[in-house]
């Protein structure tokens, strides 16, 4: 083993380890609630799919994704990594995707929302938000008790230390006002017991059997945080960088299964899957 392996098994990986050789069996410290420690499956993704930057489910054994520079979606056989493209609209920088009863919302990362349709992929219209123009996003959900769309902000304005969501009401096709939550950082890191936990969403949905929002940090520690959809944390989990080089997609099946995407950086994209097992 290469020093600066040992270095990370013996110091700095120590909250996903009781030895070296559990390196790759724990996926999240603390432990998700429902799910195993390890994925039921990893599936490595073609060239083409390496920026993928957002997932959602669309039926048995297959997901719908887009990556971060091109207008197309993908439909991915979510066992074999096979994929067909249609393409929906121009080059840009495309973060996540929710799909709705008024077809797919696809977040750009200046927090313009576009309808796509969900058969033909044809975009339909765009909407845009009041944003302050340091603002970034990269996470969508969409939330059908209220029938809204909630965004959240990856970098929220200059050097604000908080995690920031707002909502678009599907049925008005309006941005509902303000920012509907705010959750600091000081709070993320009270119940991570880790004074320098910084939290950029990257990806989000909400769980279909509990109702929570699933939120995930790639940038710096990775981190899966877990509130309700008034803003009130319940969880921090830290992320094994070993099996999440860089998680930038998350959705759930009707059963409540997980899957996780990764950008690929020096390997390939990939898809980990995990059985919702309070079935």
């Amino acid at each position: 083993m290469k020093l600066s392996v040992l270095l990370m098994c013996c110091g700095l990986m120590m909250p996903f380890l009781s030895g070296c050789n559990r390196i790759q069996s724990l996926s999240f410290v603390p432990a998700l609630q429902g799910y195993a420690e390890s994925p039921a499956s990893t599936l490595l993704l073609k060239k083409q799919l390496r920026e993928i930057s957002g997932i959602i489910y669309t039926g048995p054994d297959e997901l719908a994704g887009i990556n971060d520079e091109d207008g197309t979606l993908f439909y991915i056989n979510s066992k074999t990594g096979t994929f067909r493209e249609r393409p929906f609209g121009k080059k840009g920088d495309y973060e996540d995707l929710a799909i709705t009863p008024y077809g797919y919302f696809i977040l750009k990362s200046n927090g313009h929302l576009y309808q796509v349709d969900s058969l033909t992929g044809t975009e339909k219209a765009v909407y845009k938000g009041t944003f302050s123009k340091n603002t970034e996003f990269e996470s969508l959900a969409y939330d059908h008790s209220s029938d809204q769309l909630i965004l959240i902000c990856k970098i929220c304005d200059t050097d604000e230390p908080f995690m920031t969501a707002w909502r678009f009401d599907c049925k008005s096709l309006q941005f509902t006002g303000g920012p509907t939550f705010t959750i600091p950082w000081m709070a993320i890191r009270k119940m991570g017991k880790d004074d320098s936990l910084e939290f950029h969403a990257s990806a989000a949905a909400i769980h279909p059997i509990t109702g929570d929002l699933y939120v995930i940090s790639t940038l710096g520690k990775k981190l899966l945080l877990i509130c309700n959809l008034k803003g009130e944390l319940k969880s921090v989990h830290k992320i094994n960088p070993y099996q999440f080089q860089q998680p930038e997609g998350l959705c759930f099946s009707p059963s409540g299964d997980l899957y996780i995407s990764n950008e690929g950086r020096q390997s390939k994209a990939s898809i980990l899957y995990f059985p919702y097992q309070n079935k």
